[in-house]
Order: structure tokens, then sequence, then C-alpha cells
């Protein structure tokens, strides 16, 4: 017995004075439940767990901040932050960043008051409403394309949380659509309808708004050898997948 408590003690000491000694990744994200989001202070969620797991397989240690959409890419843009996540791919973005292999899947889709008796089937049938974006969003092509040339007035939040905001408005009939990924704006009403019962008002519309797309992590250009770690994260995110599925 007094064998194998030394022998965990020693196991413990290595490795705590392996991690010590471990290369720090700056990675930012921003709350985006159930994706990633804080909850006392710990940074929780699918995309955010499957992010910590991988970058320490890879002999790293992740230094977490959690910031503003926009401002987490301008510092990852900048140089100043490793990697950033979750985030879709976009020709624009591929100036900036080396893209990861998929994490999770996004579904956006518009929600409404369900007072509002909208229909659509193509995004044509929306001209003339009054629609919610999240600013720096990368949405699907079609629909950013179709922004451009709608006759529609486009409200874009720049708030901390913009999905949350968005519904609020859409509530309040500020807007009449609100675009969101599916399962975020399903988590945040479900979890905000006591604080705020007008959200209760509010309902999915059917159909996606373009294709579903990855969700993925992204190495700044500016970081050194950010093409180098992003493979070393792949083979990492691989290895895990491989070990679950066991």
């Amino acid at each position: 017995m007094l064998f194998r408590t030394l022998s965990w003690a020693l196991l413990a000491l290595l490795t705590s004075t392996a991690l010590a000694d471990a290369p720090v990744l700056k990675i930012a994200t921003s709350e985006y439940p159930p994706f990633e989001y804080l909850e006392n202070g710990e940074l929780k969620g699918k995309d955010a767990d499957m992010v910590r797991r991988t970058v320490e397989r890879m002999g790293y240690i992740p230094d977490f901040v959690v910031l503003p959409w926009a401002r987490a890419e301008s510092l990852a843009r900048r140089g100043e932050i490793d990697m950033l996540f979750s985030l879709t791919h976009s020709p624009h973005r591929e100036r900036f960043y080396h893209f990861t292999d998929p994490l999770s899947r996004a579904r956006d889709t518009f929600f409404a008051r369900s007072d509002a008796n909208i229909e659509w089937s193509s995004l044509n049938d929306l001209e003339g409403l009054r629609i919610g974006i999240a600013a720096s969003y990368s949405y699907a092509p079609e629909f950013m394309a179709w922004l451009d040339t709608a006759d529609i007035r486009i409200v874009e939040l720049s708030q901390e949380s913009p999905e949350l905001v968005g519904l609020r408005l859409l509530a309040l009939n500020r807007i009449d659509l609100y675009i969101c990924e599916h399962s975020v704006c399903n988590y945040l009403l479900d979890r905000h309808q006591e604080r705020y019962p007008d959200l209760a008002s509010l309902q999915p519309l059917p159909g996606t708004v373009g294709e579903e797309r990855p969700f993925r992590a992204a190495f700044s250009r500016h970081t050194p050898d950010g093409r180098e770690l992003r493979d070393r994260f792949n083979d990492a995110l691989a290895d895990l997948r491989n070990k679950n599925s066991e």
C-alpha cells in the first residue's frame, strides 16, 4: 500500500512538473452557449471542452480569454492571440487564419414572434422586414450575398451578448426576425425566460438559412509556426475522437 501511495505521489509530481514546463497557447473565444460559455468563472461547453483536451494532448497549456466576438477576432488577426474558436470558414477569413478540422456543426435559423405569421421558402420572401444580425459573424455565403442586395432593414448588433439582445429586441417588436444558430438561441430562450417572460412569445421558423456548416478553431497567421500548430491540433483531435470511439 505504501509503495502504491508513493507511486501515485511520484506520478502526480512528474505530471505537475511537466505541466509547469509546458508552453502556453493563448486562446480567445466568446460566450456562445452551448458551444462555449462561462459558469462560475469557468469556461465550459462542448467546443470548449474539445479544444481544452486537444490542446493539452498537444502538450500545451490552454490560456483562455473570453471576449466579445469582434474583439476576439481583432486580437487574433493581429497575432496577439494564438488561436480562436468557434467560427466558420469563409474565403475572407482564410486570409487571417489557418483553420482546423471541424469541432461541431452549426445550423442557422430565423427566430420570430409566434404571432408574426411569417413564412418563407426563399430569402426574397423576407424583403421589407427588419432583420437582426450579429456584427462580425460570418453567416452562410448566400445569406451574406443577399444582405447586400435585398430590400430589408438590417439591424446589426455589436453588444457583448448579441444573441440575447437580438431575442429581446425581437420580443419587443423592434425587429421582425433574428438569425441565430439554432441550438444557441433555443438554449438562451430556455435559460432566460424566467427573467424575461416576453421571450416565451418567440419561436424558430422552419427551415435552415443556407447549409449546415462546421464550427472550427483557427490559428492566427501571425502566430509563429501557426500552420504546423494547426496540423498538430488536427492530429491530436483525430486521436481523441478515435480513442472515444473505441
